[in-house]
């Protein structure tokens, strides 16, 4: 590019800054007058309109506008975003059943080989905590023995307790039930 090109771009861009300083009235009012219309500022302000007694030109015509409609009934709600936890599906049958959080890392690495383990192991703690769990609608929790297993999945353990009244004795209590003890409320 020569000097002269660069003055001229240079001069161009200078020209064009000019323009959008001036006042649009003047600017609109010099459109119209090159276009061969004549040009009048109606009272309602940043309308225009053609003087009274011109005919306007038989290339201009007249469009109706269409009735306004919101940008949110217009469009579809947009689709769900896809998740971009893939093992998302697999890890749930697991917890279902219960496993370890290494075994949950594992199992998911074995089967989506190109994910970053850490963000795997990451997502393995994060199922045990309510705030940044994925899965929202279900509780995960850490059993004694380190199995990660959902809440509702937990099957209750049978809890034995100890009569006050024979615990000192120290020989086994072991006497048979019988019909006339269930019914008639001994027991």
């Amino acid at each position: 590019m020569t000097v002269e090109n660069v003055l001229v771009a240079v001069g161009n861009i200078l020209h064009a800054k000019q323009r959008l300083h001036e006042d649009v009235t003047a600017w609109a009012r010099n459109l119209f007058e090159q276009a061969g219309l004549p040009f009048e500022i109606n009272s309602a302000p940043g309308s225009i309109d053609l003087e009274e007694n011109s005919i306007p030109p038989s290339v201009l015509s007249v469009v109706h506008s269409q009735p306004v409609t919101s940008k949110a009934a217009s469009s579809p709600t947009p689709p769900k975003r896809k998740t971009r936890r893939i093992y998302l599906d697999m890890a749930i049958r697991l917890l279902e059943r219960g496993t370890t959080h290494k075994e949950l890392v594992d199992a998911i690495m074995k089967q989506f080989s190109n994910l970053n383990r850490e963000t795997v192991a990451t997502f393995a703690s994060d199922v045990q905590n309510p705030r940044y769990t994925p899965i929202k609608d279900r509780k995960v929790v850490k059993l004694p023995d380190g199995k990660l297993i959902f809440e509702d999945k937990i099957k209750p353990a049978l809890t034995v307790i100890e009569n006050p009244n024979h615990a000192g004795t120290g020989k086994a209590d072991t006497e048979p039930v019988t019909e006339k003890q269930v019914s008639g409320g001994d027991v």
